[in-house]
């Protein structure tokens, strides 16, 4: 008997949801990934991050930790120094900004950081600090990126194999693939949060 009551109460209690029409809901917005650059398109953005702001910041970034930890010991640490480690860095850069959009040409992918259309403060951050290892394919898919690697392994391993200190070798150079990599973490984490011009 109880269970007869509480069948009726239960679509009792549901007729009315019966009358109630159906929500009439508008369909998500599709949101395709941004074209890979071309051609054109990325010797632009390779010379400019060689040369241009990018190059400078990544190069001053870097010289500076260099200064902290006075490596090489031998370049000394005052002014002379620093500028030796200044220009040997932004030649770095160079040299590793070649490879990568290389190999990119090669594999069709674009590593040029582009900010992330996500919201959110940590969602944003996690794009800013995985873009130094990740391109895009020219369907726009984020992937991980050959050219990244190719960059900063020949942008750090030719110079300490061949203009840094004698004692200074393959080895040290991949110590300083790690400095390379937090700085241009550090770049694209400014470049992700520093503010956006209204369009």
């Amino acid at each position: 008997m109880t269970r007869t009551w509480m069948l009726c109460a239960l679509l009792g209690g549901a007729a009315p949801c019966i009358a109630q029409d159906v929500p009439i809901l508008s369909p998500a917005p599709v949101v395709s990934p941004k074209p890979v650059a071309t051609d054109n398109e990325m010797l632009h953005k390779y010379v400019w991050s060689t040369i241009g702001f990018d190059g400078a910041l990544s190069a001053t970034l870097s010289s500076g930790l260099d200064q902290v930890r006075t490596s090489p010991t031998e370049w000394g640490a005052g002014r002379d120094g620093y500028a030796r480690r200044w220009v040997s860095n932004y030649a770095e850069s160079a040299i590793g900004d070649g490879a990568k959009y290389a190999v990119a040409h090669f594999f069709h992918q674009d590593p040029s950081f582009y900010r992330c259309e996500c919201v959110g403060f940590v969602r944003r951050l996690h794009h800013a600090v995985d873009s130094p290892f990740m391109g895009r394919t020219r369907t726009g898919r984020r992937v991980l990126s050959a050219a990244s690697l190719a960059g900063v392994l020949a942008g750090n391993i030719v110079p300490a194999a061949t203009w840094y200190p004698a004692p200074l070798g393959t080895r040290d150079g991949l110590k300083h693939a790690g400095t390379s990599l937090l700085t241009k973490i550090a770049i694209d984490v400014f470049k992700e949060f520093r503010h956006r011009k209204a369009t």
